[in-house]
């Protein structure tokens, strides 16, 4: 499924409509301010760390970082010793990095090739790259071994066309499923595998709280401030139309000034075709609940941003930039090299204000976050965060009250 004639024109009305509105919206709830210890308290933080990244599907890889039979890398976004590896029918699974005699780690290096097997440094058990337990010195030592039951345990991990997601809770529901309201626009991605290259992998610490980098990812209420010198420039901060999604997810547009247009200004060949025109009509990106954004640059760049708590005041910003266009020449690498260069610039230009934000919270000279309309997308994720931890669970000052249940369009 692609996304319909139907809705591609709703999505670019919805930021025509917007730019011409005066007023605040007839029917839509005036949003409470959001608790903002929930961005420094280390109670709320380990509730979200439970009930959020304990429970939910989280994008953590792209297939061309583990290219071969025998490629592993180190899960490092979350505290969990959670390992990729790359089997030889060319699967990626996902396992804890712990041998099942001792629990001594497998793998130190954040990445690298095993080769055919993964042997433990401590005392040399060894497992095939499908993680079955296939020898250990001195057997005779263990009598009545079930290696079966030794085998290594596995995290569930499935790929979303060329992207790698993992998810700690065994019961959670496919990712298919999960993804069901962002898939039914972006199925070509399914079929992408081996066309959506990645130009570049990059990490960065701030010290700030996991929400606000996210925040700043699916609002542009920022833009004629932030990105006054870049972004700007292009982009129509009022032309911004916006629509929640069930499972926490949403959908953005923001139009370029005077309905200007990418179209043939980037050299990317399409490979989203089924999105029409919305890649070339501005900056066009999707939330993925609770961490990831999908951000379009035209049809055939897209970059991909999440941000993961290390701490309650505390985050590791990764970005992984993709292009249907292959660095294989000088040329085609820096076109990918230089339009990279100016993303990443523009989405750092956000994190340059946000640990004032960070410290304010910290202060308590900050008791609420007030979110206007154009802010929505914040208040979905919150209410979303509340739900998946479970209200009862969260101190009634840190709770965020039900709004937006009669605003989640699909």
């Amino acid at each position: 499924m692609v996304m319909s004639a139907t809705l591609i024109d709703s999505v670019k009305r919805r930021a025509a409509d917007e730019r011409e509105r005066k007023a605040y919206p007839e029917g839509f709830p005036e949003l409470p301010p959001v608790p903002a210890a929930r961005y420094c308290d280390a109670e709320f933080a380990a509730l979200e760390a439970d009930g959020v990244f304990g429970r939910s599907w989280l994008m953590v890889a792209h297939l061309d970082e583990l290219p071969n039979a025998g490629d592993y890398r180190l899960v490092e976004q979350i505290p969990q010793p959670v390992m990729l590896v790359r089997g030889d029918d060319g699967a990626v699974r996902a396992f804890y990095n712990t041998c099942q005699h001792r629990g001594a780690a497998l793998l130190d290096e954040v990445a690298g090739h095993a080769g055919r097997r993964l042997t433990c440094p401590y005392h040399s058990w060894v497992y095939d790259l499908g993680g079955a337990l296939v020898g250990l010195p001195d057997a005779a030592s263990f009598p009545d071994l079930d290696r079966e039951c030794l085998a290594l345990k596995q995290v569930r991990c499935e790929t979303w066309g060329p992207l790698v997601f993992i998810n700690l809770d065994p019961d959670a529901e496919p990712l298919h499923d999960f993804l069901a309201p962002v898939n039914q626009d972006l199925s070509e991605l399914g079929e992408l595998t081996g066309r959506l290259h990645l130009i570049d992998h990059g990490q960065l610490a701030v010290d700030v709280n996991w929400k606000f980098p996210v925040d700043a990812n699916i609002e542009t209420y920022h833009v004629n401030t932030v990105h006054r010198d870049s972004a700007a420039k292009a982009l129509d901060q009022s032309s911004t139309g916006i629509q929640l999604l069930r499972n926490g997810h949403s959908r953005m547009l923001i139009r370029m000034h005077d309905n200007r247009t990418l179209a043939g200004l980037l050299p990317f060949p399409a490979i989203f075709e089924g999105l029409g025109d919305l890649p070339d009509a501005g900056t066009f990106s999707y939330h993925v609940f609770p961490n990831l954004s999908i951000v379009f640059s035209g049809p055939g760049y897209v970059f991909f941003i999440t941000n993961w708590p290390d701490a309650p005041n505390k985050s590791t910003y990764h970005t992984h930039f993709c292009s249907s266009l292959p660095s294989d020449d000088d040329g085609n690498a820096k076109t990918n090299s230089d339009i990279t260069a100016f993303n990443r610039s523009v989405l750092f230009e956000d994190l340059s204000v946000l640990p004032g934000m960070q410290r304010s919270v910290e202060a308590g000279s900050l008791e609420g976050v007030r979110l206007g309309y154009q802010e929505r997308r914040i208040y979905h994720l919150h209410e979303t965060i509340d739900r998946m931890i479970g209200t009862e669970r969260i101190p009634e000052q840190l709770r965020v009250e039900p709004m937006l249940g009669d605003h989640v369009e699909v």
